[in-house]
């Protein structure tokens, strides 16, 4: 009780004496002249935030790509590239033999990504109709094709699934934590964006709004641990210690054991192993998407809308040509923000299939090096997470740049 009791009084003094210094320097600056006050003020308050970015941040991200680059366990045998070449090279972290790449363009998904690409350049050439263009070695009134139209309904949805299904069919052929974690990104950063966009159109149009809002957003409080318990529910197989998943009651026999990882036949089935565990991920984050993307929706002025059906749109045109390209920004910056999210996923594979049946990820990697105290292989996956996140992050932080500046 008394070391409690200690502990309060020293944050209560930290935090009273942390306010005198900041409030006396305050007025210090309030009276000095403009020019002054000008040049210390960011230095003061925002300094020691930025002091303590770099301590806590920005140098354990350099000792962590330091050690990426030396030997031992530790970094006592000096430089080397071993921990990257070892890295690179093993099947577990990356398998892109050229027999995979030739799989690729002989899976089902493929074939049927192509043709949905296709199919959307015949949609987008008859969307484009045909227009009055007026030349001068054209009559007045005449008129030719413009093209093609890819901004039309049927075109970006052709579009989308079939690249998806492109993506898909290299994902599933490719192997690797690091071909898992770029499959984790399309995945469910692009589904959990869709589909957490038809939610926010669709509740905002219905009459029990909060209702289904709120039953959409519950799994996000839920822990990734809590959700992979409760699937595993869902997924699991007959077996020691396990119960029949609701799974495997409705569909009998199948698809695969969640626990290991293979079909009831003991045949691995790598793309249903990571697609059923991307399933709770999204499940989870469709949540955020709708709530972010609900907000945006509602902040489109109603006066285009009202131009737009005045001009003879319709509904679907309305949110196509007008609702759209307004929260097109928004789309980006959730598209964004799940794609860090799920770069650095951990706790849902190790709580599900702890890496088994192709499912392993770099965040699971990198632990397990941690585990058996080999830091600098650690430090090597660590860096690959970063590599991988940081374009994002530039990203994000130029698009919000931008937006202040404007």
């Amino acid at each position: 009780m008394g070391t409690l009791v200690s502990t309060v009084i020293v944050v209560a003094v930290t935090l009273v004496v942390v306010a005198a210094v900041f409030a006396g320097l305050n007025l210090a600056l309030s009276r000095a002249s403009q020019r002054w006050d000008d040049r210390l003020r960011p230095l003061i308050f925002v300094g020691p935030a930025v002091l303590f970015l770099g301590i806590a941040l920005v140098i354990p991200a350099i000792r962590t790509i330091v050690l990426s680059f030396q030997g031992g366990s530790r970094g006592e045998q000096g430089w080397t590239l071993n921990n990257w070449t070892t890295a690179l090279q093993s099947r577990n972290i990356l398998d892109v033999s050229w027999e995979r790449f030739g799989n690729i363009f002989t899976s089902r998904l493929f074939i049927a990504g192509v043709i949905l690409v296709v199919l959307a350049v015949v949609v987008a050439s008859f969307a484009s109709g045909r227009a009055p263009v007026p030349s001068a070695d054209q009559p007045e009134g005449s008129s030719r094709r413009r093209g093609f139209d890819f901004t039309s309904p049927g075109a970006v949805l052709l579009i989308g699934a079939g690249v998806i299904g492109v993506l898909m069919a290299v994902f599933s052929a490719l192997r690797g934590a690091v071909i898992n974690n770029l499959w984790w990104v399309v995945v469910v950063a692009g589904f959990s964006t869709v589909l957490g966009l038809a939610f926010a159109v669709l509740a905002d149009r219905s009459r029990g709004e909060n209702v289904a809002k709120s039953l959409i957003f519950m799994p996000m409080a839920i822990s990734l641990v809590g959700a992979a318990v409760i699937w595993k529910y869902v997924y699991d197989t007959p077996g020691a210690g396990q119960a029949e998943g609701l799974l495997n009651v409705i569909w009998p026999g199948g698809p695969i054991d969640f626990i290991r990882g293979s079909a009831p036949g003991g045949t691995t089935i790598m793309p249903w192993n990571n697609l059923f565990i991307m399933a709770i991920m999204i499940w989870i984050q469709t949540g955020f998407a709708m709530v972010v993307l609900s907000a945006a929706v509602k902040a489109v002025p109603a006066e285009l809308h009202e131009a737009a059906r005045v001009d003879g749109a319709n509904e679907a045109q309305v949110f196509w040509r007008v609702t759209l390209p307004q929260i097109a920004g928004t789309i980006l910056v959730v598209v964004t923000t799940l794609t860090i999210i799920v770069l650095k996923i951990f706790d849902l594979v190790k709580a599900t299939t702890n890496g088994q049946g192709g499912t392993d990820v770099l965040a699971n990697v990198m632990y397990e090096g941690l585990r058996v105290g080999n830091f600098t292989q650690a430090s090597t996956f660590a860096t690959m997470i970063l590599v991988l996140v940081l374009p994002v992050m530039y990203l994000n932080v130029r698009r919000t740049s931008r937006e202040v500046r404007v």
